[in-house]
């Protein structure tokens, strides 16, 4: 696998014999590493659980890749579940074939990259944990109006302040590590998707762009005025049946009228500036993959608050292309697209769009 390793090495000085014997080099210093802060995580890779302050039953899992350092700031990866999900299952949704030891695991490809990742938890349905150890859980990704399904279930239509819940997070996430205020970033699959939308609009100040897969803006039917520019890649497939590409009614544990592809993305372009118009571009094959499948590319030009994409997944339905298939097409329309390595696209996307 590829891990960016970040090691102190002491430098040996070689010095060139001028007689019968070489003048001995005094050993170079090694640069003492900072004393990590109290409650700081040390230096290196780990796998943590932290509960967060006032949210109770809505702890995070916190990977750290091995060039995490005591002091260093560290770009982060936050994670958010989809509906009837948890954090548990979302890490495994985003590796090819569920395979958590996949090199190709949202968690894994960003670590490389030296990023932190945080895989968030939404709040517990009653009686969820008797189907799911992790419970079920949703988030308050917005909605509930003009005919629009509130997404997702309880979270929304009992307006818990998941807003509120994710500064929380990250606040409880800068005692642990250096967090880099430019390099925060937000991904979410289905009703985690629709929830990095409205991150976006609300909490702009803390993020610097969004990976959304399988789901959109629902929150924008109330407005979305971001406090700062934010980079947007949206990623979902043609033939999704719990969240349709054209919008309208669809839905598999919940039914409802959902936010199109295309409204989403006309919102973004606005208010980041570009034009109206993206420039489409289909994406060649991935080499050995032949599943019926392909990406379109549509990139919008002469953005001035933040870079907006969109990669349509030609004959995806509701997966994370390349994830994990865990139901079958019947319930979630059209098939897994294997053309898409979507935790590289996501991670190159993230490296690309820090902050100013």
């Amino acid at each position: 696998m590829l891990h960016r390793i970040s090691m102190a090495l002491a430098l040996l000085a070689i010095m060139p014999c001028t007689g019968a014997f070489a003048a001995e080099a005094e050993p170079a210093p090694v640069p003492a590493t900072a004393p990590c802060a109290a409650g700081a995580l040390p230096d290196g890779a780990a796998e943590r659980s932290f509960a967060v302050a006032g949210w109770p039953d809505r702890d995070y899992d916190l990977a750290l890749p091995p060039a995490h350092r005591c002091g260093v700031p560290l770009a982060v990866v936050v994670v958010f579940h989809g509906g009837g999900g948890n954090k548990e299952n979302m890490r495994k949704i985003t590796c090819p074939g569920g395979d958590l030891a996949s090199d190709g695991c949202l968690d894994r490809v960003a670590r490389a990259a030296g990023m932190a990742v945080v895989f968030a938890n939404g709040t517990a349905s009653r009686g969820g944990g008797i189907i799911s150890r992790g419970g079920i859980r949703t988030w308050n990704a917005g909605g509930g109006r003009d005919g629009y399904i509130c997404a997702s279930g309880p979270a929304c239509t009992s307006a818990v302040d998941d807003v509120a819940y994710t500064r929380a997070l990250l606040a409880d996430l800068s005692h642990r590590i250096e967090v880099d205020g430019r390099r925060v970033y937000a991904t979410g699959f289905s009703n985690g998707a629709a929830m990095a939308h409205r991150l976006a609009c609300e909490a702009a100040d803390r993020f610097a762009a969004i990976a959304p897969v399988g789901g959109q803006n629902q929150f924008a039917l109330a407005g979305c005025t971001p406090a700062a520019r934010i980079a947007v890649l949206d990623i979902h497939g043609t033939l999704d049946r719990c969240w349709p590409y054209e919008g309208g009614e669809g839905g598999c544990l919940a039914s409802g009228r959902y936010v199109s592809v295309a409204e989403t993305l006309a919102g973004w372009a606005a208010r980041n500036g570009c034009e109206a118009t993206p420039e489409r571009t289909t994406l060649p094959p991935r080499a050995a993959v032949n599943d019926g499948t392909q990406v379109v590319r549509l990139a919008y030009r002469g953005c001035t608050r933040g870079s907006v994409e969109h990669l349509q997944v030609v004959g995806n339905g509701h997966y994370w292309p390349d994830g994990h298939a865990y139901a079958r097409p019947r319930l979630l329309g059209g098939a897994m697209s294997h053309q898409l390595d979507t935790a590289r696209a996501m991670v190159a996307f993230f490296a690309a769009n820090a902050k100013p």
